[in-house]
């Protein structure tokens, strides 16, 4: 994917089709379906804002929260809103979504604005390798949530192997039965597939949601028809919402239009 290059003027469509690659990742169809019905969006590891410029083609979207750890990340993602003429309906939140608030933890990552970063070093090959890291302060989505007194419709969660600790910062969000979690779910060799899958479904216990195998579109409650992936998607549901239909007629991978 190529991306703006600094002092290169470019029009937004064009910086658009740069962004979102000819090859889409294999949940930015079910992305733009879920966001086409979604007011308040949360897009925790944002990167360069790929994920919000799908999201913010819908005209129902009122406010998107991006977080990312990485300021260096952020900046480019607003400098990409900027560029689409969407920075209004975006809040940029520069701190580690965690299970609790107000501490200082590690960001493993090279330096720069680079995907791959985690505040766990297992996880990020550029961090293992350089050894290089910086100091964050982490937010709980809940105290986020509460902050700005909303709800939100959708989160969406990428953050390479703290996928729990994401779900733990967001238990008063999960009681109020209104939120659904869209998760790149991570492993590594410290962190299996299923390992992580588990805590995941353990979290959905406590907090009366269900998951949803994206890939198969299919009910999610033990870990053998996972754990052959060495990352997949899932969709969280609270416990009486239903699984939705337009998500059954997308593929994982499928082209945006």
């Amino acid at each position: 994917i190529n991306y703006l290059k600094a002092k290169e003027f470019k029009k937004a469509e064009d910086l658009y089709n740069e962004i979102i690659s000819e090859k889409p990742d294999y949940d930015e169809a079910w992305l733009h379906a879920l966001s086409k019905e979604v007011n308040i969006m949360f897009d925790v590891g944002c990167h360069w804002g790929k994920s919000a410029l799908i999201a913010t083609s819908s005209p129902l979207l009122g406010k998107i929260f991006l977080i990312d750890p990485n300021p260096l990340s952020l900046s480019k993602a607003a400098e990409n809103l900027i560029m689409n003429d969407v920075i209004s309906k975006a809040t940029l939140i520069s701190k580690a979504a965690y299970k609790v608030s107000g501490e200082s933890i590690k960001l493993w990552t090279m330096p720069g604005a680079f995907s791959g970063a985690s505040i766990d070093k297992k996880f990020t090959e550029s961090g293992s390798i350089t050894g290089n890291y910086f100091s964050v302060e982490t937010i709980t989505l809940d105290e986020l949530a509460k902050n700005y007194n909303i709800i939100p419709d959708v989160i969406k969660i990428d953050v390479e192997g703290a996928e729990v600790s994401v779900l733990l910062g967001a238990v008063d969000i999960a009681h109020q039965q209104k939120t659904t979690f869209l998760i790149e779910v991570h492993s590594c060799e410290g962190l299996t597939i299923e390992d992580n899958t588990t805590r995941i479904l353990n979290w959905c216990t406590e907090n009366k949601y269900h998951a949803h195998y994206l890939s198969q579109h299919e009910r999610l409650t033990e870990t053998d028809n996972i754990k052959h992936r060495g990352r997949f998607h899932v969709l969280l549901l609270p416990e009486n919402k239903k699984y939705p239909e337009n998500l059954k007629l997308i593929k994982q991978g499928d082209p945006l239009d």
